[in-house]
């Protein structure tokens, strides 16, 4: 493989969260034919390797949005795509990935800098330093620290495997989702598992349905670091050979009847799934062949939704189910849906009309100016 081409990059890897000084990567603008060729050994021709190569010089000369660098697994998932469009869609990706990463680092160095002239102005400015009084200093309060506050979470973790109620994110769709969309739905996990252990009362969290040596699920268990700890029970098994199918209850926004309230007594399931573009109804199909009850949560009946969509991602809907479970109260429980899709209504909308008994936002840009 050409060295003009393969560049190592010696130093903390910010690309994919990973601190491996041998990490190597493509520089994107410099891959060549060959390179592609050695990459994907099980390309159906020739001529999707030149059309492809076409495209990268297309960008590159035109100035797209592509990432600097691209690692060989990221090449070899390009190819993998069947269009043009989603090509592209995916190098946009990477491209905002690669500037987030690189901006996430420069802010860190730039915070460390600022604590550090802090510190440094402290010590200069206290002429009685002993006597001052704040966090880090003289205090009543005492510091916690990381490691008495994760045991602390792991406790309350530990409780809900032994006590609590149980909730299934079924990861059966893997085969349905490119990677991006993959990308995006272990990021809406990774969401989940940070909310339910901070939660008052968490779930015991069932990740089920998982083809346990995909790249998929290596990249999930890479996200949430030391796995293990996280007590999450993740399996290759369905969740109707973990649980009575009577008890069994799946959410789906195309299913025919609405949930009315919370049972306790029910295992949820929520579909893993990030689907950007096709919408089906994959949830609602699997649910009927498996003879499962299948509800849609009331959202029509609460929210007044504003333009655009009215979906929702994977981690919103379980911390719909969270503070439904812990509050018993829809209201409270649908807080957690973005502002953005819900209506703004005016002033005098509010005072003129009828207004239905719906979560709105009252707009009040015009009362600011």
């Amino acid at each position: 493989m050409h060295h003009n081409s393969y560049n190592r990059i010696h130093k903390s890897c910010f690309y994919n969260g990973i601190s491996e000084s041998s990490k190597e990567y493509f520089n994107f603008r410099s891959i060549n034919t060959r390179d592609l060729t050695d990459l994907i050994s099980d390309a159906e021709n020739n001529d999707k390797i030149m059309k492809i190569m076409s495209e990268i010089q297309f960008a590159s000369a035109n100035r797209k949005r592509i990432p600097e660098y691209i690692t060989a697994d990221q090449v070899r998932a390009l190819c993998n795509l069947e269009s043009r469009t989603q090509r592209f869609e995916y190098l946009t990706f990477l491209f905002k990935k690669e500037k987030c990463k690189i901006a996430n680092t420069e802010k860190k160095e730039k915070k460390k800098k600022e604590r550090e002239l802090r510190l440094l102005e402290k010590v200069n400015n206290s002429e009685n330093s002993h006597m001052d009084y704040g966090l880090g200093r003289n205090s009543l309060l005492l510091s916690v620290r990381t490691y008495s506050m994760k045991k602390f979470y792991q406790k309350k973790l530990a409780n809900a495997i032994l006590l609590g109620e149980k909730i299934v994110l079924d990861l059966g769709y893997e085969s349905y989702m490119t990677e991006k969309e993959k990308k995006a739905c272990v990021s809406q996990l990774k969401l989940i598992y940070s909310v339910n252990r901070k939660s008052k009362d968490p779930y015991d969290l069932y990740f089920c349905n998982a083809m346990l040596s995909s790249d998929y699920i290596q990249y999930l268990k890479k996200c949430l670091q030391k796995f293990s700890d996280t007590l999450i029970s993740l399996t290759d098994k369905s969740y109707v050979d973990l649980f009575p199918k009577e008890k069994l209850v799946y959410l789906s926004p195309h299913a025919k009847e609405t949930m009315k309230e919370y049972d306790h007594n029910a295992v949820y399931i929520i579909g893993a799934f990030v689907d950007t573009v096709k919408r089906e109804h994959r949830s609602l199909h699997k649910a009927d062949k498996e003879e499962i009850k299948s509800y849609s949560l009331p959202l029509d009946e609460y929210i007044m939704w504003g333009a655009g969509s009215k979906s929702l991602t994977v981690n919103q809907v379980f911390e719909i189910m969270l503070a439904l479970k812990n509050t018993g109260d829809w209201r409270k429980a649908f807080a957690v849906i973005p502002t953005r899709k819900i209506r703004k209504l005016e002033e005098e909308q509010i005072e003129n009309q009828n207004i239905p008994d719906k979560i709105f936002l009252m707009n009040t840009s015009k009362n600011q100016n």
